[in-house]
């Protein structure tokens, strides 16, 4: 039993609270007097868009994620995080299987990440396959060409399945005609710019890239495009963090106190795509983004907080978050809003467990000041309570630290051919 300031997602307020758990669920509130000298607790947070792995799944428990959807990945790497193995110090995981391309695919041939086509039949069945393994929703990149992302997106409707889409780097959908064919989610405001400026796409030189969006986007398009597609039910999912990480100007980086040899080797991927990563182009696309998150916003539309951690350039797991709660109050929203966005928000659009109530999942993040004074106090966590159980941060990348060593190059490597074996023999003409 603990007395807590706990934040009520309602009424934007901190309440007293006496709070029991019991088998990692909150069983009892009752009703305390609020104090300034009690720590404030809040519903643990999501982070809508990332990808996780069992190595580093408790560095984002450790930031108080204790929810995360995973946008793209496979379902036997998942498989401990899924199956709730580690409950007491991973992520809960609602997740996409691999994403689906076009030809050539973003990030190579097939494999275990993606799967690239030019096939409608081999889409359908691609999503077929997708839901026979559990995937939460389906997620289509920016190759992909019209006809078959429409006929994924079809499948995927038939399955009661929603759609997610990267299409920065598409110049055959814009956000509005995936708006028209029914996806639901724009991951990175993707096709937004594309709607606006048919011409821009995301692998365009520098020069082409400064000569279509340095003066930013046309503000009354911008505002009706956003009418648009709120009225058709879209949701928007910034990842203004990500590109800030890709800047000079507005890169961020976690305390010393966070750091740890569980980063090891992400730090070194980040190191090797870092000569890639054109800080002038990512400046241009964080204001463009920031435009559109403003626009979203001022219409009323739907905002989900995420960081596509660990991609990019120190892409911190479960801290970047922190930074884009802060971005997404640059763009307007209220502290309170922009913890909405991390918590009450995908509660109702996942089910995940981003609310504090009787019944209900004991996952809690306890700060140990107010966030909703200032929204970088999400940082100075105390406490994390996951299915019930109580954890210090520190404790939390002690574990990811156990991790990597169990889940090493060697393991990884093996269960990848474990994946290509299973795969080549259930559903070879999906592997081609």
């Amino acid at each position: 039993m603990e007395t807590l300031n706990v934040l009520n997602l309602e009424t934007g307020q901190f309440e007293g609270k006496t709070i029991t758990i019991n088998d990692g669920k909150v069983t009892e509130m009752m009703e305390a007097p609020i104090s300034h000298l009690r720590t404030y607790a809040l519903p643990g947070l999501v982070d809508n868009h990332c990808h996780i792995q069992p190595a580093y799944a408790p560095l984002f428990t450790a930031a108080g994620v204790t929810s995360v959807r995973n946008t793209a990945g496979n379902s036997l790497h998942l498989k401990p995080l899924k199956d709730h193995q580690y409950a007491s110090f991973s992520p809960t995981v609602f997740t996409a299987d691999r994403m689906i391309d076009g030809v050539p695919g973003l990030w190579g041939k097939t494999s275990s990440g993606s799967f690239s086509t030019q096939s409608k039949h081999d889409a359908i069945e691609e999503v077929k396959r997708q839901v026979d393994v559990g995937a939460s929703f389906i997620k289509v990149y920016g190759r992909l060409k019209r006809d078959v992302m429409e006929a994924v997106v079809n499948e995927a409707a038939k399955c009661k399945l929603d759609v997610s889409a990267d299409l920065l780097a598409s110049t055959d959908v814009d956000a509005r005609t995936a708006a028209k064919m029914g996806i639901r989610f724009l991951e990175h405001n993707s096709g937004i710019i594309q709607s606006l400026i048919p011409s821009w796409h995301s692998l365009l030189s520098e020069k082409e890239d400064r000569a279509l969006l340095e003066k930013g986007l046309d503000e009354d398009k911008l505002s009706t495009l956003c009418e648009e597609l709120i009225t058709a039910g879209v949701v928007i999912v910034p990842t203004l963090s990500l590109f800030a990480q890709g800047t000079k100007e507005s890169h961020w980086s976690i305390s010393t106190s966070v750091k740890t040899s569980a980063l090891t080797s992400l730090e070194e991927h980040w190191n090797y795509v870092r000569p890639y990563i054109q800080s002038s182009k990512q400046t241009r696309l964080l204001e463009v983004s920031k435009q559109i998150t403003t626009a979203y916003h001022e219409k009323g539309g739907t905002i989900l907080a995420g960081t596509d951690s660990p991609a990019g350039v120190d892409t911190y797991p479960g801290q970047l978050l922190h930074r884009e709660l802060q971005l997404l109050v640059q763009c307007g929203l209220s502290p309170f809003e922009a913890i909405q966005s991390a918590t009450s928000i995908p509660s109702k659009l996942f089910g995940l467990n981003s609310v504090c109530k009787v019944g209900g999942q004991a996952d809690l993040v306890i700060l140990k000041s107010n966030p909703l004074k200032d929204i970088s106090a999400t940082r100075l966590i105390e406490w994390v309570v996951k299915n019930g159980m109580w954890h210090r941060p520190e404790a939390l990348i002690a574990k990811a630290e156990q991790n990597q060593q169990k889940y090493n190059q060697a393991s990884y490597d093996k269960q990848e051919q474990v994946y290509y074996d299973y795969m080549n023999k259930q559903y070879p003409h999906l592997m081609k």
